[in-house]
């Protein structure tokens, strides 16, 4: 009889996931075949002042979109952070509660409850060390209408 032991690190690798946000070496190269960041112009769109309540984005991250539609507020913005970088610092933080995140390397999943709101928050990296985001902030309910994880 054979038996198999997986530990959750290796199972998390090969779903596309990793622990606690760290990215393998496998995933970094991945992240290493998208263009070169000196070639992706992350500054194109003008940066706007996004005054949203309970919107926890990372320090250097450059609004350049804030719409508004009912009790919704889409926030489109640019960070020199992979998506896995992103996924791990709202894991480290303290004022936040983390209900959930996923990352598949180019893209990462984030819903966290903040200043009595949640935020739906999605990474996607656009080159090797920058990422786009879009979070999406609502009332702090299960049925808010906030954006589904998308599953591959």
């Amino acid at each position: 009889m054979l038996t198999v032991v997986v530990t959750a690190p290796l199972l998390l690798a090969a779903c596309g996931g990793t622990e606690a946000g760290q990215p393998t070496g496998r995933e970094s190269g991945m992240l290493a075949n998208l263009p070169s960041c000196d070639r992706v112009p992350l500054d194109a769109d003008a940066e706007v002042t996004a005054d949203v309540a309970g919107l926890m984005l990372p320090d250097g991250a450059r609004v350049t979109s804030v719409v508004t539609q009912g009790t919704l507020t889409t926030v489109e913005a640019t960070v020199r952070m992979t998506p896995l970088d992103v996924r791990a610092h709202y894991e480290h933080l303290s004022d936040i509660d983390l209900l959930r995140a996923e990352d598949e390397v180019f893209e990462a999943e984030v819903l966290m409850r903040a200043q009595q709101r949640r935020t739906y928050l999605r990474a996607t990296a656009v080159c090797a060390d920058a990422t786009t985001l879009t979070a999406v902030v609502g009332p702090d309910s299960d049925d808010a209408g906030l954006p589904e994880f998308q599953s591959y």
